[in-house]
């Protein structure tokens, strides 16, 4: 039997960049929301799935956080990153996010 892909789940967002004055969309920066969609990934996915939030807004230590945030400048935030490769620009919900998740299961399982 073939050991399961890990996938890497990254959303890139910026806690102090400019939000929607309806607060229209997720807050992705509040920890609640970042553990609700831990859990409906894990719920749904096992732990095939690793799912981090990468925020701009702070100092940057880690070479891929640095690579990530390169790579986004003129993109709409918040990002959607799977292993890497933007996915989502723009405005996304958990159930948005699952099922981009599902759409790279279809086509690398």
């Amino acid at each position: 039997m073939l050991p399961l892909i890990k996938y890497k789940i990254t959303i890139v967002d910026d806690s102090k960049g400019e939000k929607c004055e309806a607060h229209c969309g997720i807050d992705w920066s509040s920890p609640e929301t970042i553990a609700l969609a831990t859990k409906r990934i894990k719920d749904r996915f096992g732990d095939r799935i690793e799912l981090e939030y990468l925020d701009l807004s702070q100092p940057m230590v880690k070479h891929h956080a640095l690579e990530l945030s390169q790579q986004v400048r003129n993109l709409p935030l918040p990002l959607l990153v799977i292993n890497g490769q933007p996915r989502i620009s723009g405005q996304f919900d958990i159930h948005l996010l699952l099922d981009a998740i599902d759409a790279e299961l279809e086509i690398k399982p």
